[in-house]
């Protein structure tokens, strides 16, 4: 199974080459990581001796929730070496920045998922434990370290039901490829039935919930830090007038939310209001930023700027890992990923701060979070979908001038979250204990 696995990924790497080629040379992607892609790692990852935890997570959203889980297993094995991978540029970013507490150069690409490669990171890393986030699921690299007795433990495993019946058309696969693991730590209840649907062994199968949950618990220095930049870039505090955070927008969102704000400011009391929207994807944050400017509003970015702190009616946050810090300027926040059939983003951040939240009809990647804010009415959450973008434009224009205009609903939607947030902690340590049960074995050999 493995050998068919390996003939078909090389084959579609092949094929693929010249797009991620093109889409290299396009959004300058992929080529600085080739070499590290190829197995190709520098010095500084190369095994010193010491028990080694290698964490790897895709993106960015992934790579930020890894952080407090990292700082409690660094607190509770402080002779251990830590390295971390990412896939995306984005994630990649993130790590570099966040994780270099943990030694100079920890971190890299994930390698092509090809035995010969997967090996020869073996071999430089010499890793005691692996240590794979959400559905980073890769048959040969799980595969190669089982063979070296590298214990596998996925954590916060996700698999969404979108996705499922794909990943039922490679069961045979994935059943032998769950049995490399070790521990298999779901987000959700969910999530554990459809991992066991597709052959995981029952008996390593533990709902975790959501390390997502804890982020703050290690970020509040961080955090407060990133407001004072943000507010003395942006002019955040300068002006009383509303201010909508809008984070993680996609494609097609950002048009329907500049033409939502055209229409509060047209509203008697509301002509003052002014969006922060911080596009989910970095290559686009130029495209988003010329977007509003060709629909007639004054635009001011993060990374440009400007001393006159009260001129700009659209905000582009065009940096990494500062969302989190701005969600706590907003009036109301918005959640993207929503609008359109994506599945959503975590809501978790905006509750963290206890601010109103307003998102789209999108959110079944998220169901059971969804299912606890709405049971308290923590959440607003409009019902039309992407095929009616009117509507969908008229309810987001009503329900944001209606919390712009009610400070007590705002105050009681962002209690609410708040103590849906609050009950939800807990996740990391459980984690935590459960990888320390696996590596705390390693290190008695």
């Amino acid at each position: 199974m493995y050998l068919l696995y390996s003939l078909g990924f090389g084959a579609w790497v092949v094929l693929m080459t010249p797009f991620f080629l093109w889409k290299a040379w396009r959004q300058q992607k992929y080529l600085p990581a080739l070499r590290q892609r190829l197995g190709n790692l520098p010095e500084t990852l190369k095994s010193d001796g010491r028990p080694t935890i290698w964490i790897h997570s895709c993106s960015a959203g992934e790579t930020l929730s890894v952080q407090p889980l990292a700082h409690a297993l660094s607190q509770r094995f402080p002779d251990a070496r830590f390295v971390f991978s990412t896939i995306t540029k984005t994630g990649q970013a993130i790590a570099q920045e966040r994780f270099k507490k943990y030694g100079a150069g920890c971190t890299f690409y994930f390698p092509i998922d090809l035995a010969a490669i997967a090996n020869r990171v073996l071999d430089w890393i010499q890793p005691s434990l692996l240590l794979t986030v959400e559905t980073e699921i890769w048959p040969n690299v799980l595969h190669e370290a089982k063979k070296r007795g590298i214990p596998i433990v996925m954590v916060n495993g996700r698999l969404s039901p979108e996705s499922f019946p794909y990943y039922q058309l490679v069961q045979p696969l994935l059943g032998q490829v769950f049995r490399n693991y070790n521990a298999l730590l779901m987000k959700g209840p969910e999530d554990a039935e459809r991992v066991q649907r597709l052959g995981a062994p029952p008996s390593k199968i533990q709902v975790s919930g959501n390390i997502k949950y804890d982020r703050d618990t290690v970020e509040k220095e961080v955090s407060a830090q990133q407001a004072r930049a943000l507010d003395e870039a942006l002019g955040l505090t300068a002006t009383e007038a509303p201010l909508i955070v809008a984070g993680s927008t996609h494609d097609d969102e950002e048009q329907t939310l500049f033409e939502v704000l055209r229409r509060l400011r047209a509203m008697p009391a509301l002509e003052g209001t002014r969006l922060l929207i911080a596009p989910r994807h970095p290559e686009r944050f130029g495209t988003v930023a010329a977007l509003a400017e060709r629909m007639g509003f004054r635009v001011r970015r993060r990374s440009a700027p400007s001393p006159d702190k009260q001129d700009a009616e659209v905000l582009v946050l065009d940096t990494l890992g500062e969302l989190a810090a701005a969600y706590q300027f907003a009036t109301v926040a918005f959640v993207g990923g929503t609008l359109i059939p994506h599945g959503g983003q975590s809501i978790m951040e905006p509750a963290a701060h206890a601010k109103a939240i307003l998102i789209g009809p999108s959110m079944e990647n998220f169901q059971h979070t969804m299912d606890e804010f709405r049971a308290a009415n923590a959440v607003v959450q409009i019902p039309a979908t992407e095929s009616d973008k009117e509507a969908q434009r008229r309810q987001l224009t009503d329900e944001f001038a209606r919390l712009l205009g009610d400070a007590d609903e705002r105050q009681r939607l962002g209690e609410a979250a708040l103590t849906v947030a609050q009950s939800s902690k807990g996740p990391t340590q459980f984690t935590v204990e459960r990888i320390a049960a696996v590596f705390e074995e390693v290190l008695a050999k």
